[in-house]
């Protein structure tokens, strides 16, 4: 497998890190869900370590994984790797206090928004590679 470029990788954690917190705050403001226990709680209402470090992270795995893949691919194995990642999410909120649904989020509201947001993130760096390619040739 050949490197990733640091531009790609930046692009990938900061992006997904950045969308994250944009839709935990929105869904967290609505009280949609919550999270009882949380790092550095009185500066964050959202779960800073998933949104800035764990789902960021496999993004970045996904990405270097999915680089030179086609469309079809890339979607497979996004699902597939966040479907595995939803399940811990799952797990914990029927069996810890980590994370709690209200307002009528359900499993599938997650599983949907996990997938998105990394298809998303994916997508735009996608995009911006075929931008810095066409003004390089």
């Amino acid at each position: 497998m050949k490197k990733t470029p640091i531009k790609d990788l930046l692009l990938v954690l900061f992006m997904n890190g950045y969308t994250n917190a944009i839709v935990d705050r929105f869904l967290v403001n609505r009280q949609i869900f919550e999270y009882p226990v949380r790092f550095i709680p009185k500066e964050f209402k959202s779960n800073v370590l998933f949104d800035f470090l764990c789902l960021p992270t496999v993004s970045l795995w996904l990405y270097h994984l999915t680089k030179n893949d086609n469309p079809f691919k890339i979607v497979y194995k996004i699902v597939l790797t966040i479907s595995s990642l939803f399940l811990v999410e799952l797990w914990a909120e029927k069996n810890t206090k980590l994370i709690k649904w209200k307002k009528g989020w359900k499993w599938y509201h997650s599983l949907m928004s996990l997938n998105l947001r990394v298809l998303f993130s994916r997508s735009v760096i996608a995009i911006i590679n075929i931008i810095q390619k066409k003004q390089e040739s």
